[in-house]
């Protein structure tokens, strides 16, 4: 079966969200590496080298948490406005600029009574907003098996070093150690990424003493003056990285691990919209009868399983102004909607032995008569794997409870179901389903 490091798994779901917070996918691996750099440039201890790399990986996990708020306030897609504030200042001046260049196009009095709601509550909102990011982050952070080192470093990664950060104003040393390095190497990546090297350089310096810990800043810079940011686009970055969790591979014999991180990635997934609940975790367990049912075991069992816990991972790339759109999708917004496999597909197909959980995911929206996306396939493309999580899927989605509506009783979900089966749903897997016991999760 072969073996795969906790973090070489953590690096490749970490696209995920760093779709979700709008920023260039692999800014969670390259902030792990200024970070590990930056810690040997100022002496820190090796055992504390995994923790820093896993608060690096999974800087972002609260993330989709507060999409919908976002959304809600603003009124505007949360991935463009999350890339917008990665970028800008915390002035009043500076939010005010941000906030008028992210009003929706709305007509001018609703444009006014945002920006005066805004300014009457932006600020207890914005903590707020920030509060559950965090909390969610840590939450994720246990689930996922780190120590509360990490989660807590997760916790106060948006504190500044003059107290002027979120969620709780903490200050200097009051932020813990590994919270300050990924925070600074983060604000790296992320300028140098969008504004260029010597744009992050000099916000960098800038910041230094105010948002950054100034015993942080200058080794960094410094390391900036000796290449470290050419030395991002370097084909070893990953297996780099990856030495700080040498001795920690996760042996996939052992299904326990591995499940347990695929299912808190499942709930950052679900976190993003209020409309999904336990969308993912309840079509992993319909998904996971259903293949007991046709006799799936070891590997085949759980790749369903996992591939059902992951299926909507590209959702994450999707805008809440789409996901939670109350009317129907324009066209354009069914073709964002449409690429959330392929998104899924992609991210999933870097981890090697994932091949099959990764074309699990893909075909979640495939029909048997190739109406399906993202490929169109047909049903002799579609095995039996994936035509158990797209069952499972549509199912839960019918018997779930909406904000909009009661969950629908699984009878009245079978029959509706049945009458697709054979041009959109796999008959013999409906059949399966009304033979399983228990289905309610």
């Amino acid at each position: 079966m072969g073996q795969l490091r906790t973090s070489e798994l953590l690096a490749a779901l970490s696209v995920a969200l760093d779709l979700t917070e709008g920023l260039r996918a692999g800014h969670a691996l390259r902030t792990a590496y200024l970070a590990l750099r930056l810690a040997d440039r100022i002496g820190l201890p090796q055992d504390r080298r995994r923790d820093l790399l896993y608060t690096a990986l999974l800087k972002d996990a609260g993330c989709s948490s507060n999409a919908a708020a976002v959304t809600r306030i603003f009124g505007i897609d949360d991935l463009e406005l999350k890339a917008r504030q990665a970028l800008a200042g915390r002035s009043v001046l500076a939010m005010a600029y941000m906030s008028i260049r992210s009003l929706p196009h709305e007509p001018l009095p609703l444009q006014a009574r945002r920006l005066i709601s805004l300014a009457v509550s932006g600020t207890r909102e914005r903590r707020a907003v920030e509060a559950l990011r965090c909390e969610r982050g840590a939450d994720i952070a246990r689930k996922v098996g780190c120590p509360d080192s990490v989660a807590l470093s997760i916790m106060d990664l948006h504190e500044h070093w003059d107290g002027h950060g979120l969620p709780r104003g903490l200050r200097k040393e009051g932020i813990p150690l590994l919270s300050r390095i990924v925070a600074v190497c983060a604000g790296l990546d992320t300028f140098a990424s969008v504004r260029g090297p010597a744009v992050a350089r000099d916000v960098i310096r800038q910041r230094g003493g105010r948002w950054y810990d100034p015993a942080l800043t200058r080794p960094l810079l410094e390391l900036c003056n000796d290449g470290i940011l050419d030395e991002l686009r370097g084909p070893a970055l990953k297996e780099q990285v990856f030495t700080a969790d040498g001795d920690q591979a996760i042996a996939f014999a052992s299904d326990a691990d591995i499940d347990r991180i695929a299912s808190a990635f499942a709930d950052i997934v679900d976190a993003k919209s209020p409309w999904t609940g336990r969308h993912s975790q309840r079509v992993a367990t319909f998904g996971e009868r259903l293949a007991r049912r046709f006799g799936f075991a070891g590997d085949r069992l759980r790749d369903v399983r996992i591939g059902a816990l992951l299926h909507d991972l590209g959702k994450l790339g999707v805008p809440n102004t789409i996901l939670d759109k109350p009317a129907s999708l324009a066209p354009e917004e069914w073709a964002v909607i449409r690429r959330h496999p392929q998104l899924s597909r992609e991210i999933l197909k870097q981890i090697e032995i994932f091949a099959a959980v990764a074309e699990i995911a893909a075909c979640h929206h495939e029909r048997l008569d190739g109406r399906g996306y993202f490929r169109g396939l047909t049903a002799e493309s579609l095995g039996l794997s994936a035509r158990i999580v797209a069952v499972a899927d549509v199912f839960e989605a019918m018997t779930a409870e909406r904000p909009y509506r009661p969950p629908m009783r699984e009878e009245h979900a079978l029959a509706i179901m049945r009458e697709s089966s054979g041009d959109h749903l796999a008959g013999e897997v409906i059949a399966a389903l009304g033979d399983v016991d228990s289905l309610a999760a």
